[in-house]
């Protein structure tokens, strides 16, 4: 079992989450979101079993919950090399929105606050359901919204503040 944070600030912001949660996994931190690219998510939390070969045997990206009954029921079918029952089918990310929120990293990491939000914000343009990017721009801009915890309230009104008419992943 390992972790992936995905956020454009690096470990610094990480840590503290991991370390206040008493994470007892290693958590990687996918800066650029490159696993959420090829994996094509656009939420997190977001599950997947992955065989000794690296194919992808499952994937829930979904209210994805590892004490949820029916993630460890296929858990115990992937463990023992059957098939796991993947959940209803869920759309994948625009890939394009994705190497924009790259760019948006590399930029960031320059100290180009401004070209990385305007870049991400491009992204965004390009897959309007993609919540990695939507709530890494959030924060960008709103960081004690974020750390050292995520503020899920303060979420749901931004949203609404958008104009995003769909429920909070």
């Amino acid at each position: 079992m390992i972790g992936v944070a995905q956020d454009a600030a690096g470990e610094e912001r990480v840590r503290p989450v991991v370390e206040e949660r008493e994470v007892a996994f290693p958590v990687l931190v996918d800066r650029a979101s490159v696993l959420g690219r090829e994996l094509g998510f656009r939420v997190v939390p977001t599950g997947f079993f992955v065989d000794a070969d690296g194919v992808v045997r499952y994937r829930h990206s979904n209210d994805f919950d590892i004490a949820d009954p029916r993630v460890g029921w296929n858990l115990d079918r992937f463990l023992a090399g059957e098939e796991p029952e993947p959940p209803a089918d869920e759309e994948r990310m625009e890939p394009r929105a994705l190497e924009l929120f790259a760019l948006g990293v590399e930029l960031y990491d320059a100290g180009n606050a401004d070209g990385a939000l305007a870049t991400w914000r491009d992204a965004l343009g390009l897959d309007p359901d993609n919540f990695l990017i939507r709530s890494q721009i959030w924060a960008a801009e709103h960081p004690e919204h974020f750390y050292p915890a995520v503020d899920r309230e303060w979420q749901e009104l931004q949203l609404l503040k958008e104009g995003y008419d769909k429920p909070l992943p």
